[in-house]
């Protein structure tokens, strides 16, 4: 386990590759042992069964001759006895004895050495093999059963024959499998080498992402699974990089709106110790609007940063959707008429529509675009609320007169901090925070949020809310 542990991909591949090439050239030979003796034995028993039924014929007219079986039995043993003589005498010809019954019997020599018989009572006669275990067929004479004749079962035989032939062919085969095994390792050396090598550029970039160089790229080659996982690294190190960089500007810009209000505050209250400024109602007031600026953007970083983090509570319930847009626009028309601009919410439908949601939060929302249109929109202008349902879906518009937003901008203002007017004044650039609270108070009612280029040439907002 510890050597595995320290191996490199590329080893373990090319260990992989040789064990299967192993694993192939053995379960081959096996297969084919077992093929060739299978089919070998097959072969051998319906051929004795065959030479049986003749064997048997031959031995019946021999039994009506001699009208026993001791005849056989005098040969066998004559046999038996010649065999052992020419053991114990090698040097020495010993004449074989006359036979004539039995070679009359066996279709060839080959089945001497195999011939079996058996009284009536399947007792055995010639052979100690029992008759369970040879292939036997009846002698009949006069429809009647005087014995059987048997042979030896074929894989006895085989056996020996088949370790015989594994031997002599043992030491072939195993120069063929080294050499077999020497071509596969020389191929699969370089094989493991090329698969390893995108896995180990992806372990070089990694470290390098992980030492935080964003900028880190793989090259993409091909189209399978390695190709897609370089793809995915390098989305991941592009987000991981947009994410620094929007880091970056949240914290500056964060920094930047601070400043400014406490920088006013600090010289009016400077200007006031020096005695610049008198301490009087109108000075306090303007002080205290700095503090409400401040106040305003600490609630709305705090806001945005309890979306992110998943904290920010709502409380659902049935709310009327028609309702909610109702009374926020009542709520902003004099506004809008103050500055000159026209509001209109268009509502055809004869039900509310109701969804869940927290009544709270989407008056908020609503509010907010409503004050987006009130900064931005020239003077006279107009905007139109339109809200209506398509299947299961709430569909709310927010349409403006010009000015309108660029192409190239129209995706980012719903950014933290993104304005469409590069300027810091924030009498009509505002702090760059409304339309991303939006975006997380959508988010929070699984609904979706975008903004496309209104017909009147100003800014639409499409809404779409789940409906009951």
């Amino acid at each position: 386990m510890t050597i595995a542990k320290g191996l490199k991909i590329r080893h373990k591949l090319f260990a992989v590759f040789v064990l299967s090439n192993i694993l192939l050239i053995v379960s081959m030979w096996q297969v084919f042992q077992w093929s060739f003796d299978r089919g070998f034995v097959s072969y051998a028993t319906e051929r004795d069964r065959d030479f049986l039924g003749q064997m048997a014929n031959r031995t019946a007219n021999l039994y009506i001759y001699y009208d026993d079986w001791y005849f056989l039995v005098q040969e066998s043993r004559m046999e038996k006895e010649w065999h052992l003589a020419k053991l114990d005498n090698l040097r020495d010809l010993v004449p074989p004895p006359s036979t004539p019954n039995l070679d009359l019997i066996y279709p060839s020599q080959y089945y001497r050495q195999r011939f079996l018989l058996f009284d009536s009572q399947q007792k055995a006669i010639i052979g100690t093999t029992r008759f369970s275990d040879a292939e036997t067929h009846a002698v009949k004479v006069n429809k009647k059963i005087v014995g059987y004749v048997g042979l030896r079962s074929i894989r006895e035989l085989v056996q020996d024959q088949t370790l015989r032939f594994v031997r002599q062919q043992g030491e072939a085969f195993l120069l063929i499998s080294a050499f077999m095994l020497a071509i596969a390792a020389l191929l699969t050396w370089p094989l493991a080498q090329w698969l390893s090598r995108p896995l180990c550029s992806m372990q070089q970039a990694t470290k390098k992402l992980a030492a935080g160089k964003y900028e880190t790229r793989i090259a993409v080659k091909g189209s399978d699974e390695l190709a897609d996982l370089s793809c995915n690294f390098n989305l991941l190190a592009c987000t991981l990089e947009h994410t620094r960089e929007a880091r970056k500007r949240w914290v500056a810009d964060t920094a930047h709106e601070l400043r400014t209000p406490v920088a006013i505050l600090r010289g009016e209250i400077e200007a006031m110790q020096d005695g610049i400024i008198k301490v009087s109602p109108e000075s306090l007031a303007s002080l205290q609007q700095e503090t409400l600026h401040i106040a305003r953007l600490i609630d709305d970083l705090n806001q945005l940063s309890m979306h992110d983090t998943g904290s920010l509570n709502y409380e659902m319930e049935e709310v009327s959707l028609n309702e909610i847009i109702e009374q926020t626009v009542q709520s902003m028309t004099l506004p809008f008429s103050e500055a000159g601009l026209e509001l209109e919410f268009e509502y055809s439908q004869k039900h509310p529509i109701v969804m869940t949601g927290d009544s709270d939060r989407l008056h908020q929302l609503f509010a907010n675009l409503m004050n987006n249109s009130l900064k931005y929109t020239n003077v006279p202008g107009k905007l139109i609320v339109k809200l209506s349902k398509h299947q299961k879906k709430a569909h709310i518009l927010f349409e403006d007169t010009a000015p309108g937003v660029g192409e190239n901008e129209i995706n980012k203002i719903f950014e933290q901090f993104y304005r469409v007017e590069n300027s810091r004044n924030r009498t009509t650039g505002g702090r760059g925070l409304g339309l991303a609270i939006c975006s997380g108070i959508v988010e929070g009612h699984q609904g979706t949020i975008g903004a496309y280029h209104a017909p009147d040439g100003g800014l639409g907002i499409k809404i779409e809310f789940p409906v009951n």
